[in-house]
């Protein structure tokens, strides 16, 4: 059997983790085929929204950080910006390099570093954010975003809202990828939302856990306050829509510099 695992407790709100799940995650195979559905219509309709909401000038320069394979970069750049997509997994980045243009291009980057240059627009989006060790880290990672956008640039963040993400948590279900039954375990331990993912392929048995940390709105606004962010707006769902506590399936906030 092979195992990557994660023993996660929160001691002096801080979060501390025994291994960073993602660096092995993020590069499998596995991961990707989890994944290979997710909803590019969604993802294409969610960039023309936020995009006629901000009405950035022409080729406005905007960084898609934690970009995976570039999806959301692709529609950011058709609508008219100069888009660099960057992500931590060498794996996603390879694979977006195929769709490099003159006005798109793609990196490999730590989000705790800070960035190579200033944007006018970063997006951090699809629940990028909230994996690392304590929260120094995640505050250092928004101070790094703040300080990478131009003058009165902004930060457009998307998370899932914690309140309705745990009120509808499935605790466990069965999903088929390919030849791939995926089982799935969610629950929240100690600030932390969890997923245990185990399956068999070619009689080899895998297990993976991804952890997120589970931040309220109020924590992330404190956090974004605190890297000299203004709130903008917020919104609950790709549609734009007001965001609701308790109703909102996302928590998408609007902040600049």
């Amino acid at each position: 059997m092979i195992v990557f695992y994660i023993n996660h407790f929160r001691w002096q709100n801080t979060f501390v983790t025994m291994s960073e799940w993602y660096k092995t995650w993020f590069d499998s195979e596995y991961y990707h085929l989890l994944y290979k559905d997710r909803d590019h219509t969604e993802a294409e309709n969610f960039i023309q929204k936020i995009y006629q909401y901000l009405t950035p000038a022409p080729h406005a320069l905007m960084l898609d950080l934690a970009c995976g394979k570039g999806r959301h970069s692709i529609h950011l750049q058709k609508m008219g910006a100069i888009v660099e997509g960057c992500d931590y997994s060498e794996n996603s980045i390879q694979h977006a390099k195929q769709f490099e243009n003159n006005a798109l291009c793609f990196y490999t980057h730590d989000m705790r570093n800070p960035l190579p240059k200033k944007y006018d627009y970063i997006f951090n989006l699809f629940t990028s954010f909230g994996y690392f060790d304590t929260l120094k880290e995640h505050q250092q990672t928004l101070n790094h975003i703040y300080t990478g956008l131009n003058d009165n640039g902004t930060f457009v963040f998307d998370f899932m809202n914690i309140p309705f993400i745990l009120d509808q948590l499935i605790s466990h279900e069965t999903v088929t990828k390919g030849p791939v039954e995926f089982n799935i375990v969610r629950k929240e331990i100690n600030g932390t939302l969890q997923k245990h993912i185990s399956f068999k392929d070619n009689g080899q048995h895998y297990t993976f856990t991804e952890e997120v940390a589970a931040f309220r709105p109020d924590e992330i606004m404190a956090m974004m306050k605190k890297a000299g962010f203004a709130i903008q707006d917020t919104f609950g769902d790709y549609a734009l829509s007001p965001y609701h506590s308790t109703h909102s399936k996302r928590f998408i906030l609007i902040a600049t510099k």
